[in-house]
């Protein structure tokens, strides 16, 4: 096989280097004209001119034909190719004529030589669908464009925790070796400079990732905090809002807090005015989604006990933010945090339908609608 395979790449080699010869012959140097015989020889200038475009127009003729019939005709289902690490032009080329990609290996190879791009192709699994041409295929090979082996999505909201137990049901990496991953802070961000921050907890931005088959734990956090980065490029953290300046570490909490307390999209500005105007006037948060983050198990009512718990997560029994991000925020929840809306609520009450509040200022209020809630649920 070996052998058939050396002399397949040897008889292909002589005949692109033969093809190449032909090109460079077509195309003869022009001695320069001695300067006492240039009028002599002025009824013969139009003569080479016109040879020198024929020739031009042959050889865009034939680059022309490389492109035609580099790649097979349209039709048929997509084709998986795989490249190798150190995988020779001639054996890319061979891949694709035997899986029906290009008609012939010889005039591929050719092709990526004409353009420079032999030397260009990256390893890995590529997609390509038969009618493609030549330089389409080339693009997409010197561009490295792969089929993702790996794809991950990241639902809004999620805690460190639940995003290693979804990195493992999807990737197969696990979940401990994830969180471990994702508790070191030495990724090289400036946002993780700030000594309070002991896990990327919060930055571990939500959206679909692609990845390729051999990534690791420590690569797919460094990919989520680089698209966190990406995703509030555009962002000022540093104005002071609602008359409280916040760092960005706790702009990043505070967006938590309206990711899972938030109903719906349109609440998540009125959600951030309460939590500002709770902050002005010296009151605790109390948001429940805290407490839920210490317990053990998810609770769908909370006890007074509950309430009560020894911790510094707990906004019942602590002024301000809690010390990091209780969740992963979407970029809605952080430009909430950024620019809430300009209200005197102090509290809410979810409705009994479960899709919205009901906001006031009023701790009477708060209470019949914490009752009718109640009664109608």
């Amino acid at each position: 096989m070996r052998r058939r395979d050396r002399a397949r790449r040897k008889h292909e080699q002589k005949e692109i280097d033969a093809r190449l010869e032909a090109m460079r012959l077509a195309d003869p140097p022009v001695k320069r004209t001695p300067r006492s015989k240039r009028k002599k020889r002025r009824r013969k200038r139009g003569f080479l001119a016109r040879r020198l475009v024929l020739v031009v127009l042959l050889i865009l003729a034939s680059v022309g034909g490389f492109y035609l019939l580099a790649s097979t005709a349209p039709g048929g289902g997509a084709v998986t190719i795989v490249v190798e690490k150190g995988d020779a032009l001639s054996n890319v080329a061979y891949k694709l004529q035997e899986a029906g990609v290009v008609r012939s290996s010889v005039l591929f190879q050719l092709e990526a030589r004409l353009q420079e791009q032999e030397t260009e192709i990256k390893a890995g699994e590529y997609e390509f669908t038969p009618g493609e041409s030549g330089d389409e295929i080339l693009g997409v090979l010197s561009r490295g464009e792969t089929i993702p082996a790996l794809t991950i999505t990241v639902p809004e909201g999620l805690t460190l925790e639940q995003t290693a137990g979804v990195v493992e049901e999807q990737s197969g990496i696990s979940a401990g070796e994830f969180q471990a991953a994702a508790e070191r802070t030495d990724y090289g961000h400036d946002f993780l400079d700030d000594s309070t921050i002991r896990t990327t907890e919060g930055f571990l931005f939500p959206k679909q990732y692609e990845f390729e088959r051999d990534t690791d734990a420590r690569q797919i956090v460094d990919r989520f905090l680089r698209q966190y980065v990406i995703e509030t490029e555009d962002l000022d953290f540093a104005e002071p809002r609602g008359g409280v300046e916040l760092t960005e570490y706790e702009i990043i909490t505070m967006a938590s807090l309206i990711e899972k307390e938030s109903a719906n999209q349109e609440e998540r500005p009125i959600i951030a005015s309460v939590i500002y105007n709770r902050i002005q006037s010296g009151m605790p948060l109390q948001v429940d989604a805290s407490i839920l983050y210490v317990l053990d198990e998810p609770k769908e009512n909370l006890k007074l006990s509950d309430l009560e718990i020894d911790s510094p997560y707990n906004t019942y029994t602590n002024i301000g933010l809690p010390p990091g991000p209780i969740a992963s925020p979407s970029r809605e929840s952080i430009e909430a945090a950024l620019r809430p809306a300009e209200t005197d609520y102090l509290y809410y009450v979810l409705q009994a339908g479960g899709e919205e509040h009901f906001f006031t200022n009023d701790y009477n209020e708060f209470l019949e609608a914490k009752d009718e809630a109640e009664e109608e649920r």
